[in-house]
């Protein structure tokens, strides 16, 4: 039974809104704030969408898709954030084809995946940075830094949440992309940090002006440059390769895999090996490693050729029966060889 065109035509985009916020509700993925719709424990997912589709009927949007990714691309949207769009409104399609709603999904003109970031920052350079910004958020990075934490959930921690003396912080659920709870452990020098600003109530982390502190900082280090003359025009090391550091630090410190995902809160392992980056220093040490085993094996082989041989002149037979003996601990019953005494 076919879908009645009129009400398909009857239809706009604030219909298919509407189907993909029931579900994400239904999921319990969603919550509102006021007209704000939050999902996955974010907000501004759908505000792309919102002002450009914003009245349109859901014939003609089929037809604006491509003019959609064009613009967007003229206004600095970098092409995932341009799948991310059309990820939802696709989805909000498929949803509305289920129910009946609509006839077909169009088609949508995904945009090349750039390649993952592979930004990192090593213990001496993350300090040099910290140096260089404000003593107030020093905590915040600190804890970024040592627990992979993105930050916007490292700026929603309050003080209820932490356990100094455990030297733990505990998220409830919801609070991470993953929407599970998560224990975070402290080191020693940010359980210092924070006994020093120990609080009942309110904020953990002070976060104010810290994207501006951190490109000032980074391009003064030369970690990044301007591009622009306004102060957010940028490119460079990011707060979130701190959590590319994280995961490589602990692998690198010898932390099983399964413990350092369970304090990054990846629940896969693709996307945590994603993480894991390897430094071409790396690569090199395992060059090194593979050449001192080579010489090792070298080295080794004429001596257990010496060892076999030695091993081989060490059996002694006497009539029938083969008797081995190391030649150290050879001993012989008699004095001489008995005739026809073969020596292998």
């Amino acid at each position: 039974m076919g879908i009645e065109p009129s009400i398909s035509r009857k239809l706009k985009y604030e219909d298919l809104r509407q189907v993909l916020l029931d579900d994400y509700r239904d999921k319990g993925r969603l919550v509102m704030d006021g007209d704000e719709p939050i999902i996955t424990g974010r907000s501004g997912h759908l505000k792309a969408l919102d002002d450009y589709f914003a009245g349109m009927s859901v014939t003609a949007i089929g037809g604006m898709l491509r003019k959609f990714v064009n613009d967007r691309g003229a206004a600095g949207a970098a092409g995932p954030t341009i799948n991310r769009n059309l990820a939802y409104l696709r989805r909000m399609f498929k949803l509305a084809q289920q129910q009946g709603k609509v006839p077909y999904v169009p088609y949508f003109p995904m945009q090349r995946e750039s390649e993952p970031r592979e930004g990192f920052v090593e213990r001496a350079d993350f300090e040099r940075l910290r140096e260089e910004m404000p003593e107030h958020l020093h905590p915040a990075l600190t804890f970024c830094y040592e627990t992979g934490c993105r930050t916007g959930a490292m700026s929603k921690i309050i003080w209820p949440w932490v356990n100094v003396d455990a030297r733990e912080v505990n998220l409830p659920p919801g609070i991470v992309k993953n929407r599970k709870p998560l224990i975070l452990p402290l080191s020693e020098e940010l359980v210092v940090m924070l006994r020093q600003k120990c609080q009942t109530d309110g904020r953990v982390f002070n976060t104010k002006n810290f994207r501006r502190e951190w490109i000032k900082a980074c391009v003064k280090l030369k970690f990044g440059v301007k591009t622009g003359p306004e102060w957010y025009e940028y490119a460079g090391l990011i707060p979130h390769d701190f959590r590319r550091s994280a995961v490589r630090n602990l692998i690198n410190a010898g932390v099983g895999q399964a413990t350092a995902m369970r304090i990054t809160g990846h629940r896969t392992l693709s996307v945590f090996e994603r993480y894991n980056i390897v430094s071409t220093e790396q690569l090199h040490d395992a060059m090194a490693k593979v050449t001192s085993n080579a010489k090792t094996t070298q080295n080794a082989a004429p001596s257990l050729r010496r060892r076999r041989k030695s091993s081989l002149f060490s059996r002694v037979c006497r009539g029938s029966s083969v008797v081995e003996q190391p030649i150290r601990n050879r001993q012989v019953a008699s004095s001489t060889l008995a005739l026809g005494s073969r020596i292998f």
